[in-house]
Formats: structure tokens, C-alpha cells, sequence
């Protein structure tokens, strides 16, 4: 019950004053449908010659104070009546139906981008520590069965306000009546009540053999190449059917579920309208007109009741999916970078800013010791700085603090002479900054989208330049299509060597004031690589350079080498 209240109070902030239109569009449908079946009294009444109850008498009585006296006067009113009836009810029907579509389907959309954006703010020591294939299972398969659960949640609001309407009308015609179908509600409550139980459970089971549905592709897919090689495709294979049959006896259980509750409810429900005619006629003595309407009333209630039961099935089923996503947006709100502008780092500013590390230190999350560990060290305006070290030492975190995608643990980040350790200040350094990995990426677009994507509205020569620079211009020149050929998923269609000079070209068309390079030439041959740094060492004057390698002939083109072991710089020396 916890989690359903959370839910109703999330749809219904989301839903705001349209909500309370929805709600009255809801009334109107059923109040119209309720004056439309009670528009039958006096049509009996004319039929059979005798009003047989006090509501067709009093409304035989307003006809006639109306004017309509005559039995074809009266029957041309009461359809026109009831004409006019359908026409309403089935306008506020159309309207209800679409509103609260409108409203389901923008309350999930909302949910993507309220996921969407929260991982995007959430910093990045929070993200690289999630399972990639479980965000991915959460803004897709989560996110669906919410929209399923919403959908029968906002339509059994409907079937609701309708089976209220029609207990108010046997309450009208024959209180009495209207016991037996408290008991029909009573059996659906009792059927449904362990069955919803039942649905959240198997809510649960189907959220996590989802994520492993979503997991077993994701390796599969990232590690494809390698597990080709190693003749593995089976035994990512058996993982997959096992994930998929798992999903699919929780699917068929609920089914099944919900089938048996269809069953037993229409049995139950078919031994209340015996039962209400049986005594309303033999017992009561219920006028015949009066047990007409009350089998109509109780056979359109059928389907309601039963839609509620089973709505309640399917909200219970989604409000796994529900509290899975409302956790993970709550860890990730709480991971939230600032993102306010910072008055810090003129981001119109250009060429190369001095850079200092006071007393740096970071832990990464769940790590025994830290990663680095009091770090000084001051880059100048301009400067070429090499990184050296083993495997471990700190190289890439230390770059990722520089380039203001982790803030640190303790100590200060100066930039151009401001403190940018503070989250919104890094985050506007991070516009000054280009990095590039030791693999590249590149998205499956036009080498010409690749490369402006982050840049600001590069001109042609500009593109030309930056071509000319990372030496992608020949390999392009080759090709038929140009700037037009398509990078494949991942730059596949391109070697790494080629996405290297590409990626290049990218980062220098961001007219940074810091690149970064971790190992971002490494797939380059050595000569090709040599003619690349000497044109990056001639453009100190527009930015300043630190580059991790393990080759000792691209250390030759840094001001300084600084080497890195266990998280401390143990050595800083000028090159030669």
C-alpha cells in the first residue's frame, strides 16, 4: 500500500489541474450512461401501458407538463432524449479516453526524461559505478511497465466513477437489490486481494530477470569480437535462454493469474444476476421494469468490477518497476552535480590557462586506499606535459580531476588563477577542455556530425584545418562519399588508427585551452604519431598539453615528464 500511495501521489503531481479536468470528464461519461439507462423507465412505462414505479411515474408527469400528452408525442421525445444522451455521453467519452491517454503517456515520457536527466547531471564518479544494462533496463522495460500500469490505473478511474453511478441507481430502484451487489464487489475484493499480492511478487522476479535479460546483451554486444575469438557465442547463448525463460515463467504466471481471476469472478458474477432476479421477483416482488434495469445495471457492472480487479493486478505488477526507478533517480538526484552557471572561468576566454593541483587526493567509491594521493603539481600556460607510470599509478584519474569530470576528495583545482573545485566551476571548465581516450568513440553519423558535435559552429576551413592536423584528411580524400561517409556503430567501419586522427580533429575544432590525451595515439604508427605531436607541440600558444604514453620517443616532445607511482608524482624532470 506504501508504494501504490507513492505512485497515485507521483501520477498525480505529474498530472496537476488536468487532472481534476480528467476527473470531471470521468463523472460526466458515467453520470450520462447512468440518465441514459434510466431514460428506460418510461420507455417500459409507454411499452406496457402501467408505470410501474415512482421514478416512470414522475417522469411520465414532467412529459406531460411539458406538452407531450400522446403516446407517439412521448416516444419522440423520450428518443430524442435518449438520442441526445448518447451523442453527450459519447463526446465526454472521447474526451475522457483521450485526456487520460494524453496524461498516461505523458507521465512516462516525463519519467524517461526526468531518468535521462538525472543521469546526465548525476556526477561521474556516481554513473561509471552503475551497470550500464541496468540504466538501459530501467528508461526501457521499467519505464514500460509503468506505462501499462498507468494505463489501467487511469482507466479503472473510469470504471470506478461508472460502477458508482449504477450502484446509485439500484440504490434508487431497489436498496434491497443493492446488497447483492455489494456481495458481487465482495467476491472480486477477495479474489483480487491475494492475487495482487501475488502480482507485486512476481513484479519483482520479472524486474530482476529483466536486468539479467538486459546484462547477458550488453556483454554480449561489448564483447562480441572477443567472444568470436574465444568460440564463447554458446555460452553467451545459454545465458540469454535461461534469463529469457525465467522472464517468461514470471510473464506466464501472472497471466495465468489473471485468467484464473477472470474465470472465477465471471462464475461468481453470473450466480449474483441469478440471484438478484430469483429474489427480487419470487421474494420482493420487484416490478418487472425495475428487474430489467437491474440485470442491465448488473450485467454492464460485470465488466467494471472486473476491469478494477484486474487493473489492481496490473498496478501491483508495475509498482516494482515503479520503486525500482524511483530509487535509482533518487541515488542519482543525490549524486546531482550543481548545475548553475558559474561566474568562475570566462569560458569566452582563449589560449593556453596556467593550471595548479594543491594537495589533491581521491578515493575511488568502495576502494580499500586512495587512488592519489596529496598531489602538487602546476602546469603553465603552454606547457607540454607528459605522464608516465605503471598501470594503476593514478595517470587517468589524476587527467579526470584535470579535466573537471571528478572533483576531489580534498585539496584545490586552479584554473587561469580561480578555484574550479567546486562543482558548477568544473563544469564550465569542462567547456574549455578536450580529451581524448585510449579509445575512441565515434556515434554511428557522418565523419561531418562526428566532428562538429561538440564544437562551436566550426566553418569549413575550420574542419579542413583540423583534418589537416590529426592527418585524417587523406584517408577522407579516399573516400567516395567524404564528410558523409558514415562512421558505423562505435566508428567500426573506420580502424582504430583512423578513429584516433578522427577523434583528434574533434577535439581541436573545441579550440580547447587543455587537451588531454590518455594514450590517444597509440594505435597511430610511429612515424605518423611523431609528425602529429610535432604539430601539437608548435600550437602552445592556443593551448596547453598533458598526455599519457608509454612510448619513450613521444616523451621527447614534453617540457616535462612527470611519473606517477602508487598515487604520488615521484618524479618531475625536463625532457633530455
Amino acid at each position: 500500500m506504501q508504494r501504490f500511495l507513492a505512485y497515485f501521489d507521483d501520477l498525480r503531481r505529474d498530472a496537476g489541474p488536468r487532472l481534476w479536468w480528467a476527473a470531471a470528464l470521468v463523472a460526466a461519461g458515467a453520470v450520462l450512461e447512468g440518465f441514459g439507462i434510466l431514460a428506460i423507465l418510461p420507455f417500459a412505462a409507454l411499452i406496457t401501458g402501467s408505470a410501474d414505479t415512482q421514478a416512470a411515474q414522475s417522469m411520465l408527469t414532467v412529459m406531460t407538463n411539458a406538452g407531450l400528452d400522446t403516446e407517439w408525442s412521448r416516444a419522440a421525445g423520450l428518443a430524442g432524449i435518449f438520442v441526445t444522451l448518447l451523442v453527450l455521453r459519447g463526446l465526454a467519452i472521447w474526451l475522457r479516453d483521450t485526456t487520460l491517454f494524453q496524461m498516461g503517456l505523458g507521465y512516462v515520457d516525463r519519467w524517461r526524461s526526468r531518468m535521462f536527466a538525472a543521469i546526465a547531471n548525476a556526477d561521474w564518479a556516481t554513473v561509471s559505478t552503475l551497470r550500464r544494462t541496468d540504466i538501459e533496463h530501467a528508461v526501457t522495460n521499467d519505464v514500460s511497465r509503468l506505462s501499462s500500469g498507468t494505463d489501467r490505473l487511469l482507466r479503472s478511474g473510469a470504471a470506478m466513477a461508472q460502477t458508482v453511478v449504477q450502484l446509485g441507481i439500484i440504490a434508487l430502484l431497489s436498496p434491497v437489490l443493492l446488497l447483492l451487489v455489494f456481495a458481487l464487489m465482495l467476491v472480486a475484493f477477495l479474489v483480487t486481494l491475494p492475487l495482487m499480492r501475488r502480482a507485486d511478487a512476481l513484479g519483482e522476479r520479472i524486474t530482476r530477470a529483466g536486468r539479467r535479460i538486459h546484462g547477458v546483451l550488453g556483454d554480449f554486444m561489448a564483447s562480441q569480437k572477443l567472444a568470436r575469438l574465444n568460440n564463447a557465442e554458446n555460452d553467451f547463448l545459454m545465458r540469454f535462454d535461461d534469463a529469457i525463460t525465467d522472464v517468461r515463467s514470471h510473464q506466464i504466471a501472472f497471466y495465468k493469474s489473471q485468467a484464473s481471476a477472470r474465470v472465477w469472478f465471471q462464475i461468481a458474477a453470473g450466480f449474483v444476476v441469478i440471484a438478484a432476479l430469483l429474489i427480487g421477483f419470487f421474494i420482493l416482488e420487484t416490478p418487472v421494469s425495475v428487474l430489467a434495469i437491474t440485470l442491465i445495471v448488473l450485467a454492464r457492472l460485470v465488466g467494471p468490477i472486473q476491469l478494477l480487479a484486474q487493473s489492481g493486478q496490473a498496478v501491483a505488477n508495475a509498482l516494482p518497476a515503479f520503486a525500482a526507478l524511483k530509487s535509482l533517480h533518487s541515488d542519482l538526484l543525490e549524486a546531482a552535480q550543481d548545475t548553475e552557471p558559474g561566474k568562475r572561468i570566462t569560458e569566452a576566454a582563449h589560449g593556453p590557462a596556467e593550471i595548479q593541483l594543491q594537495a589533491i587526493s581521491y578515493t575511488h567509491a568502495g576502494a580499500p586506499r586512495p587512488v592519489l594521493k596529496h598531489i602538487d603539481l602546476r602546469v603553465k600556460a603552454g606547457e607540454i606535459i607528459a605522464l608516465n607510470g605503471s598501470s594503476g599509478a593514478g595517470k587517468t584519474t589524476l587527467l579526470d580531476i584535470l579535466s573537471g569530470l571528478l572533483p576531489p576528495d580534498s585539496g584545490r583545482l586552479i584554473a587561469a588563477g580561480e578555484d574550479i573545485t567546486a562543482p558548477a566551476a568544473m563544469r564550465a571548465w569542462r567547456k574549455t577542455v578536450a580529451y581524448l581516450p585510449q579509445d575512441p568513440f565515434l556515434f554511428d553519423a557522418t565523419i561531418r556530425e562526428n566532428l562538429i558535435w561538440s564544437a562551436d559552429n566550426p566553418t569549413d576551413a575550420d574542419i579542413a584545418e583540423a583534418l589537416r592536423l590529426s592527418e585524417a584528411d587523406a584517408f577522407l580524400e579516399a573516400s567516395r562519399e567524404g564528410l558523409d561517409t558514415r562512421a558505423g556503430e562505435r566508428g567500426q567501419l573506420f580502424s582504430g588508427g583512423e578513429r584516433q586522427r578522427l577523434c583528434l580533429a574533434r577535439a581541436l575544432l573545441r579550440k580547447p585551452r587543455l587537451l588531454i590525451l590518455d594514450e590517444a595515439t597509440s594505435a597511430l604508427d610511429a612515424q605518423i604519431e611523431e609528425r602529429i605531436l610535432q604539430r601539437l607541440a608548435g600550437m602552445r600558444d592556443r593551448f596547453s598539453i598533458l598526455y599519457v604514453t608509454h612510448r619513450d620517443d613521444a616523451l621527447r616532445h614534453a617540457d616535462r615528464v612527470i611519473r606517477l607511482e602508487d598515487g604520488m608524482i615521484v618524479e618531475s624532470k625536463a625532457d633530455g
